[in-house]
């Protein structure tokens, strides 16, 4: 099979152009818009276990998301980069204050607080470049994600994007691991 890696690559820069072009205003309403529609899902709202990301740059804003999590009494989990072993961890989050930039400057959890395993999360919601109608997301290419949602095949996997980062087809490999549901400020779209 060939490789897509080139067009992958063209496709990142292309739909990160695109989310970067978005002001601070908008982005923080539609924001707000998708996490509106997120809350609304039932695999959410059940979720005790939830494992959240904290937003770096121009992504989905998650601050306040992971706030109303915590109130709710939610375990909030959020991810660790570990860039030697291509590997993400996750250790809980009790506030907000906690997080400090760690690998590539995005917001950590400590590494003292608990920790858990993928499988054992209720629901994982995850960032990422761009995501196509099937299921189909590309991230930011160092398969961090994709590893991990091959230890919780079980999990419900959910990804949050601005409609503009949304295409009707990927070009997906055998190891990447499709999306169950995709949620954009137009709603919330279930795959399988």
């Amino acid at each position: 099979m060939k490789s897509s890696l080139p067009e992958k690559a063209k496709l990142r820069k292309f739909f990160l152009s695109r989310r970067a072009s978005l002001g601070p205003e908008l982005r923080k309403r539609l924001s707000r818009q998708i996490a509106t529609h997120l809350k609304a899902y039932h695999p959410y709202r059940r979720a005790r276990r939830l494992l959240l990301y904290a937003h770096f740059r121009d992504e989905v804003e998650t601050a306040p998301l992971i706030l109303e999590a915590l109130k709710e009494g939610k375990e909030v989990f959020l991810p660790r980069t570990y860039i030697q072993e291509k590997k993400l961890r996750l250790f809980r989050l009790f506030a907000p204050e906690e997080l400090r930039p760690g690998a590539y400057g995005i917001p950590e959890p400590p590494e003292e607080n608990p920790e858990i395993t993928p499988e054992e999360l209720d629901l994982i919601v995850t960032p990422g470049v761009a995501f196509d109608l099937r299921g189909g997301r590309l991230g930011y290419g160092g398969g961090y994600y994709d590893r991990l949602f091959e230890r919780a095949p079980d999990v419900r996997r959910v990804g949050l994007a601005f409609s503009c980062q949304v295409t009707e087809k990927l070009p997906l490999e055998d190891h990447d691991v499709r999306l169950h549901a995709l949620v954009t400020e137009m709603g919330l779209k279930e795959f399988f």
